[in-house]
């Protein structure tokens, strides 16, 4: 369980420093180059994130490594995106990142043990964990899904009347993916039933924002029941 539970805490640490600790501007300045200044400062992000969030005074050793193979991971990313032009490898980037946390904590509990400052709850972790998931992460995760099945955003109307506020669509996202993982949590699955009905009834003039808005919602629910599932199945062990 102790392992389970380090796991958990590198996963937010990832969460931390991949997602909701790095700007938009960093992440496009370094896919100009290969190595940039701004790869540094996501690396030292990473170190940080990694080592704190470890609340194990022994694991700086881990999370150097930890550092060290995120830097590798993505500086080939960024020569495979400027040489293959393949731009959609955010979910190999993705799953290389998590399968090296699980490596490198079982590595570290192999060879030093895992020694935490105080007791934690794996079920407070967990939720920590979802709830952290389901803000700017799933986000990104959404729009990397479009961009992998090429469905482009609606071309807003010159209808002064009909256009969206800035960034609302991603605050709305934001919103019901959280009500979406509670009331999951509390087991009241017919209530999120309710909300994914309630939200269709939603009208649009095109047909193509309302397709937009569906894979939308449908994603955005898809991401919270994951990790609803995903918590209830790390509370079961």
């Amino acid at each position: 369980m102790i392992v389970i539970q380090l796991i958990i805490l590198q996963f937010i640490a990832h969460l931390l420093s991949d997602f909701i600790l790095q700007p938009q501007s960093w992440c496009d300045k370094k896919d100009k180059k290969v190595f940039s200044p701004y790869l540094l400062y996501h690396g030292a992000i990473v170190l940080i994130t990694s080592y704190v969030l470890s609340f194990d005074f022994g694991f700086w050793k881990a999370a150097i490594l930890l550092t060290v193979i995120h830097f590798m991971i993505d500086g080939v990313k960024i020569y495979l995106i400027k040489k293959t032009k393949i731009k959609n490898l955010f979910f190999a980037d993705q799953f290389l990142h998590i399968i090296t946390i699980i490596g490198v904590v079982l590595l570290y509990n192999c060879n030093f043990s895992i020694h935490f400052l105080f007791e934690m709850e794996t079920k407070t972790l967990a939720i920590i964990a979802g709830f952290l998931l389901c803000t700017k992460p799933a986000n990104i995760i959404i729009k990397f899904l479009f961009q992998a099945f090429s469905i482009e955003t609606p071309v807003e109307s010159t209808d002064n009347d009909e256009k969206s506020l800035p960034n609302a669509g991603k605050l709305i996202g934001i919103t019901e993916r959280l009500l979406a993982l509670v009331l999951i949590l509390l087991g009241q699955y017919e209530a999120v039933g309710l909300i994914i009905a309630a939200k269709s009834i939603l009208r649009f003039n095109a047909t193509q924002k309302s397709e937009y808005v569906l894979v939308g919602t449908l994603l955005s629910f898809g991401i919270a029941a994951f990790a609803g599932i995903a918590i209830n199945l790390i509370n079961g062990i």
